[in-house]
């Protein structure tokens, strides 16, 4: 075994020598990038956030189109077709350039060739992925497939909609649970704060009963949407789901409706298209300046009183194992839910009108987000009415 480590390793040694013979030249004409993307699993979250993050931030560098960008995912991609569109502006290697993933470890730094993780902490960070377009675009082919998409949802013209979803068990049992090569088993709680779609009915109801489609979104799931809340209900993820859709509907929503941190809303993001999350495990949140997001609460026994915002801000304190034995966790209620929903659609029709008390508990939000790392100060705001009825968690 030792020997054929040996012979291998020696193997990628001399490609990645002849790699850079290529390359080095090359990069005198046109800079080469090569990042390397997260690989603990293969969640559109992280494959996503790694290359809009470094897209957008060559946009902000003013170098989209003149640098040669060499991405490396390790993990059977998560989307296919997520995959096919980046590969219209990089060139994105997957397990089936395995060879050619191990030769580019070795390729040696010269010339203007540059080995890096995409995402660049600095303090502009979120400036730039708000001031930057989507790096995603649509062929006229897949254009037109979007269009008979919703035909077959709407069966006419498509109304304004929301995508919205809460994550499973079992998608967490399939995606989040099992240990890759990159990344051990998880240390955290990925089920506790899963919430329970029936708290979801009432704004879906809401939604449809003033013109606006809910498509259920999610892979994985266990229990339907029911079946009396009429036709603009739609569970796409039962009845229509497919890796194109999933881009396409997501670029065309008002907003997406992620619940207990339900991953889908990358795909809106991906398009600048805004979040509201509700239920959230934690208060790092979204990334564009127009999110919203209300928060689980974590009620301490020994002390008969609820975390503050602060004791909850910088870390996913509602997935803690340690923690988790010494609080209970007390989920978004529908009223909760459907307020954060109608303020997201009352400020994205410019109608939302915020008093002076908003005002000043907003800005003692942000204190405590401006507290966090550069890097985790994300814009997203607290849904208003949320933020009044617990301002007590606020600081003082």
């Amino acid at each position: 075994r030792i020997v054929l480590r040996f012979v291998s390793l020696c193997f990628k040694v001399m490609g990645g020598a002849v790699l850079s013979l290529v390359l080095v030249p090359l990069s005198l004409f046109r800079p080469i990038e090569i990042w390397y993307l997260r690989s603990r699993r293969a969640k559109i979250s992280l494959m996503i956030e790694d290359l809009e993050w470094g897209l957008r931030n060559l946009q902000a560098r003013k170098l989209q189109g003149k640098v040669f960008v060499i991405a490396i995912y390790k993990l059977p991609f998560p989307n296919n077709q997520l995959a096919k569109m980046y590969r219209r502006v990089l060139l994105l290697l997957g397990k089936r350039q395995i060879l050619l993933i191990s030769f580019l470890q070795f390729v040696l730094p010269f010339g203007r060739i540059t080995k890096k993780n995409p995402i660049e902490r600095f303090e502009s960070m979120f400036k730039n992925w708000n001031d930057a377009s989507s790096t995603l675009n649509f062929t006229n082919k897949e254009i037109k497939r979007g269009l008979e998409l919703e035909e077959k949802l709407f069966g006419g013209e498509t109304p304004p909609f929301v995508c919205f979803a809460v994550p499973s068990k079992k998608y967490k049992l399939a995606v989040d649970v099992p240990a890759t090569k990159y990344q051990g088993e998880l240390i955290d709680d990925p089920f506790s704060s899963i919430p329970n779609l029936n708290s979801y009915i009432s704004t879906i109801n809401e939604l449809t009963n003033s013109g606006i489609a809910v498509l259920r979104m999610g892979i994985l799931e266990e229990e339907r949407l029911p079946a009396d809340l009429g036709p603009l209900a739609i569970d796409y993820s039962f009845d229509f789901r497919s890796e194109f859709g999933d881009l396409w509907l997501h670029s065309k929503c008002l907003f997406s409706l992620a619940g207990g941190g339900a991953g889908s809303w990358w795909f809106g993001a991906a398009f600048n298209r805004p979040t509201l999350l509700t239920d959230a495990y934690e208060i790092r949140t979204t990334y564009d300046n127009r999110d919203l997001f209300i928060p689980q609460r974590g009620w301490i026994h020994s002390e008969a009183r609820y975390l503050t915002f602060s004791e909850i801000g910088n870390n996913e304190w509602a997935r803690d194992i340690e923690l988790l034995k010494k609080i209970k966790i007390f989920k978004n209620t529908p009223e909760e839910i459907r307020d954060a929903t109608s303020e997201m659609i009352l400020r994205l029709a410019g109608k939302w009108i915020e008093t002076d008390e908003d005002r000043e508990l907003q800005a003692k939000f942000r204190s405590i987000v401006n507290s966090f790392p550069v890097h985790q100060r994300r814009p997203a705001r607290m849904g208003a009415k949320f933020l009044r009825e617990h301002q007590h968690l606020l600081p003082q």
